[in-house]
């Protein structure tokens, strides 16, 4: 019996479950004395990819290198598919599964931020919205106390209203998003008074304002749009503020 099959027949009827490797290797030792050396778990995933193995059978969830979840065959897998390789300390992006559906991308294409598809922002979107009320309601964090959480979540929340891409390279001056070649700087905000910064020295460097923010469990659009119309910026040192009371009188007429 292939490792493959031996898996299913260990794991089978606990779909969803999370299991440490160590456990799913003794299960496999146990009751067909395989070698130990021979289970390679990482070839059975969804999300992982080893080169000079077929990446054909999947049912396995890699979480780390300790852990993996197990959902079966024919699973309609959402997620983006890591390879690292042997010669890198980083890992490579060489393709996606969008509801079960496989796109490997071809080898000699470098994968960029902008590759990621809206299906994927979408799950992004929606894992780190657990993130942001597990945060808050189970540790009891104040939202305006994870600003990089829900900065990403604006940045996430622009791309999916918009129709738009993430920018190329993180945290790239100036912009976080690109519309029809046009750039969005976003800005997140978990006030509901106060201000929003504006850096003067990157200014030049995008096109369009966005500004969202999250209040009662959901993220609201505050103001989008040319950075002309930005409603009455002040100056501070090297930075612009805009008050908040002002984009909330012109959200009320969007």
């Amino acid at each position: 019996m292939t490792i493959y099959k031996q898996l299913i027949d260990v794991l089978q009827g606990q779909e969803g479950d999370t299991f440490s490797s160590i456990e799913i290797k003794e299960r496999l030792i146990t009751k067909f004395k395989t070698n130990p050396s021979s289970i390679i778990l990482s070839d059975y995933c969804y999300n992982r990819y080893n080169n000079g193995v077929p990446f054909n059978k999947h049912l396995l969830i890699y979480i780390n290198r300790s852990t993996y979840r197990f959902v079966g065959e024919n699973y309609p897998y959402t997620g983006l598919i890591f390879h690292k390789p042997k010669v890198s300390e980083s890992e490579n992006v060489v393709g996606e599964w969008n509801n079960g559906k496989l796109l490997l991308y071809p080898k000699d294409q470098t994968f960029k931020q902008s590759n990621i598809g809206l299906s994927q922002i979408k799950k992004l979107y929606e894992e780190y919205m657990e993130m942001l009320r597990f945060e808050m309601n189970i540790l009891g964090c104040k939202a305006t106390e994870l600003r990089h959480l829900i900065g990403r979540l604006g940045e996430f929340f622009c791309v999916l209203y918009t129709n738009g891409e993430l920018a190329k390279v993180t945290n790239q001056h100036g912009y976080d998003v690109i519309k029809a070649g046009r750039r969005i700087s976003v800005k997140t905000t978990a006030q509901d008074n106060s201000f929003i910064t504006i850096n003067k020295n990157t200014f030049d460097q995008f096109d369009d304002f966005f500004v969202v923010q999250y209040k009662d469990d959901d993220f609201r659009l505050l103001f989008y749009g040319p950075k002309e119309e930005i409603p009455t910026p002040r100056t501070y040192g090297n930075k612009y503020e805009v008050d908040i009371s002002s984009l909330k009188r012109i959200s009320k007429t969007m």
